[in-house]
């Protein structure tokens, strides 16, 4: 997948950082980059290894991998691919706007709080899909608390 997000470290390569300090604003401990921001930095992986714990997907803490490891379920519409599929790109969103918030309006979420408003996200995306009946379907609803 493609790294376009806007991190710290694109901008110190075009030297536009105005001697802003390029750390990361989620650990304060090393570069924002796009690979360190998903899922290498201790809050991201926090709040990725708690939410992959729902899935199958293996708890990765490297974006290609990820990516590579998703690239494999992306065609596929079973439920646990869905799933992924969504945990995946709710965690994504919900962590580049978390590092947002930090940088540009001096907002915190704790990482509990984080993993609550993607758990819940995906949930309700969840309910509003047909899923054919099976022991998987069933298990994921449970899992994901879907009556």
């Amino acid at each position: 997948m493609d790294e376009r997000l806007k991190t710290q470290d694109k901008l110190k390569s075009w030297e536009i950082h105005n001697g802003m300090q390029l750390i990361c604003p989620l650990c304060k401990f090393c570069s924002d980059t796009h690979d360190h921001l998903f899922f290498e930095c201790m809050y991201s992986s926090q709040v990725w290894r708690k939410i992959t714990a729902l899935t199958w997907l293996p708890q990765l803490s490297n974006w290609r991998a990820v990516c590579n490891c998703l690239s494999t379920a992306a065609s596929r519409n079973t439920s646990t691919s869905v799933v992924a599929k969504l945990v995946f790109g709710a965690a994504v969103y919900f962590i580049w706007q978390e590092r947002n918030n930090r940088l540009f309006k001096n907002s915190h979420r704790s990482e509990v709080k984080l993993f609550d408003d993607i758990y819940n996200t995906v949930r309700l995306k969840l309910m509003s899909i047909r899923f054919k009946s099976s022991a998987k379907v069933e298990r994921m609803k449970t899992t994901w608390q879907i009556l």
